[in-house]
């Protein structure tokens, strides 16, 4: 009897919601090395309070990504209201093949210590 062994390499293709966009949190992290091709999407979406200090930051330079990020206080059904949270939303959109690693970091400005961090490694063909 012989018996067939799967092995599942270090890469994967993540899931899309629409052919194009990989949709992350917090939460929900990257596959230790997420492969995609050019013209998709990580579109990555963290709460965020700026009246405490805190936000979000891209670590470094990237030179394989274009980056758009939006900031939407509270959530449809509430008023706005002063001192709430709110979402911040990055989309990384590949525009060349190569690797590189998105590194987003929760932080104070005047602070040099994340109090929490999203990394994702991403090979672009």
């Amino acid at each position: 009897m012989t018996g067939a062994i799967l092995l599942a390499g270090c890469g994967s293709m993540s899931p899309t919601v629409d052919g194009q966009t990989h949709v992350y949190t917090l939460k929900k992290k990257c596959p230790s090395l997420m492969e995609m091709d050019v013209g998709q999407v990580i579109e990555l979406t963290l709460a965020e309070n700026p009246s405490t200090g805190y936000g979000w930051k891209v670590n470094s330079e990237h030179q394989l990504f274009e980056i758009q990020e939006t900031y939407q206080q509270g959530k449809s059904n509430q008023k706005n209201v002063v001192g709430s949270g709110g979402e911040r939303v990055f989309r990384f959109t590949a525009k060349k093949p190569g690797e590189e690693l998105i590194d987003v970091k929760h932080v104070r400005a005047w602070e040099g210590k994340p109090v929490d961090e999203w990394t994702c490694r991403v090979r672009i063909s």
